[in-house]
C-alpha cells in the first residue's frame, strides 16, 4: 500500500490574486511534494465580461488579467477544472455583439489552448456534468456552482465526495451514511479586499485565504484532506502554522 499526495488551490482571479497567499502556496509546494496539483478554476477574473459590467469596467480591458492568470499556470498544475469567472472569456468568444470584442476573445480563447496543452495540463470547461477525478479516484474535482449557508452539504448532495472551490470559504461536510463520503470547499487565492463588488454581500464574512491538500490510497482510492487558511494575519494548517 503506498499513498499519493495532492495539493489544491481555486479562485486567484488573475490580477487580483493574493501575493503574499501566492508565494505561501508556492512554498508550500515545494515543502510538501505532491503528485498531483490541482486548481479549481477562477484563473481568470475577466470583470469586465459580465454581462451587467458598467463602462468603467469594461474600459478596464481584460490584458493584465489574461498576463496574471497565465503566470499562475507557471507553478506547474496537473489538473485544471474552469470556472464561471474563466467562462466569461469562452461566452464572449462564441456570442459577444460586438464582433471585435467576439474575435479578440476568441484569440484569446485559442491562445489559452495552447498554454493548457503546453503544460500538458488535463482539463475541464465549467460545466455541470463535467468533473476530473485522480487516476487512483477519490474525491470529484469541480469549480463549484452553488453557494448558501452549507454549501459542502449542498455541493455533496449533488455531486457526491468532491472539492471545489466558487464559494472563496472553506467548509466541509462528512456524510452520515453506509457509503460515508465527505466534501470540501476551499478558502480563495485571491485579494479579498480587492474584490470590491462582494462588499455588501453577508457571505463575504466566511471567506478566507487558504488552499487544501491531501492524500489517497492508490489501492483503494480512500483519500483524506485538510485545509490550510488565513486566520488573523497567520496560514494554519495541521502541521501548524506556516
Amino acid at each position: 500500500m503506498a499513498f499519493k499526495k495532492f495539493l489544491v488551490c481555486a479562485d486567484n482571479h488573475g490580477h487580483l490574486v493574493n501575493q503574499e497567499c501566492l508565494s505561501k502556496f508556492v512554498q508550500f509546494k515545494k515543502d510538501w511534494k505532491p503528485n498531483y496539483t490541482i486548481c479549481l478554476g477562477d484563473i481568470w477574473d475577466m470583470n469586465g465580461l459580465r454581462k451587467s459590467a458598467n463602462d468603467e469596467e469594461k474600459r478596464e480591458g481584460v490584458s493584465a488579467d489574461f498576463k496574471a492568470g497565465i503566470e499562475f499556470l507557471d507553478i506547474g498544475f496537473d489538473y485544471l477544472t474552469l470556472g464561471n469567472h474563466d467562462a466569461r472569456l469562452w461566452e464572449a468568444a462564441e456570442g459577444a455583439s460586438n464582433g471585435i470584442l467576439r474575435e479578440s476573445c476568441q484569440d484569446l480563447v485559442r491562445c489559452v489552448t495552447i498554454e493548457l496543452n503546453k503544460r500538458k495540463i488535463k482539463w475541464i470547461p465549467y460545466n455541470v456534468n463535467s468533473y476530473l477525478q485522480l487516476p487512483e479516484g477519490g474525491p470529484k474535482l469541480i469549480h463549484g456552482f452553488l453557494a448558501g449557508q452549507s454549501p459542502a452539504k449542498a455541493h455533496f448532495e449533488r455531486f457526491g465526495s468532491c472539492l471545489f472551490g466558487h464559494v472563496h470559504a472553506p467548509s466541509s461536510y462528512v456524510a452520515k451514511h453506509i457509503d460515508q463520503g465527505q466534501a470540501y470547499s476551499l478558502g480563495c487565492m485571491a485579494d479579498i479586499e480587492s474584490m470590491t463588488y462582494a462588499e455588501r454581500y453577508p457571505n463575504r464574512l466566511g471567506w478566507r485565504n487558504g488552499w487544501g491538500f491531501g492524500i489517497i490510497n492508490d489501492k483503494t482510492g480512500k483519500w483524506s484532506f485538510w485545509h490550510v487558511n488565513k486566520e488573523d494575519g497567520h496560514y494554519i494548517s495541521p502541521m501548524g502554522v506556516l
